[in-house]
């Protein structure tokens, strides 16, 4: 059985998901459940026959990730572990008992979310425009580490950052065809403002 209420905080990376996911469950004294988090246990867990996408991805190198794949292959194999670990992400929410929780990640597609939503739940998605993402990705000294994995690291992270702009789109699209609260981050708003919009459409 899933918490009593959960509160779902999809989109697509580089938004402030997790930071924002994280103040309102520290605010709230709610329960905090990360996708990514969880992710590479669940991939311990694949198998190909059930989760294709994933079984894939668990043993592409970088280069195989971000170059020798056109970006629309990239990016369909990117949403199928998604939709793919939701199953997964499912099962731990039923595990972790009745209290509220909130929940974030890009595993929380609105397609996927949508037929469970419930009087008590609450959700939004949060994109962020493409040259924010740029930008703010371009500052994360991690994603190097990825980069220098591979054998042209401009044009993996020119590829990568496509892929996820056009994830963003994909999100933003479902969540409008469903009628679902959508946000859009393109660094004109502070972070404690876009916590504040997250308050006014979860306390409604």
């Amino acid at each position: 059985m899933l918490p009593s209420s959960i509160y779902w905080i999809g989109g697509s990376a580089c938004a402030g998901k997790s930071t924002l996911a994280g103040m309102y469950a520290e605010k709230h004294g709610l329960q905090l459940y990360a996708c990514d988090g969880r992710f590479d246990e669940h991939l311990q867990r694949v198998t190909a026959e059930q989760q294709p996408a994933m079984s894939r991805i668990s043993g592409l190198t970088m280069n195989e990730v971000f170059l020798t794949r056109d970006v629309k292959e990239q990016l369909d194999t990117y949403t199928a572990c998604f939709q793919e670990d939701f199953s997964f992400v499912l099962d731990d929410l039923a595990c972790m008992g009745e209290a509220p929780v909130v929940v974030e990640g890009n595993q929380l597609l609105p397609a996927l979310v949508a037929p469970l939503l419930r009087q008590a739940d609450r959700a939004i998605w949060i994109i962020p425009a493409e040259q924010f993402q740029l930008e703010h990705y371009s500052k994360r000294t991690w994603i190097q580490g990825i980069l220098q994995r591979t054998d042209e690291s401009e044009q993996a992270f020119r590829n990568w950052m496509k892929r996820d702009a056009l994830f963003a789109e994909k999100v933003k699209q479902e969540a409008l065809r469903l009628n679902l609260p959508l946000m859009e981050v393109d660094g004109r708003t502070s972070v404690q403002d876009n916590f504040e919009r997250i308050e006014r459409c979860f306390l409604l």
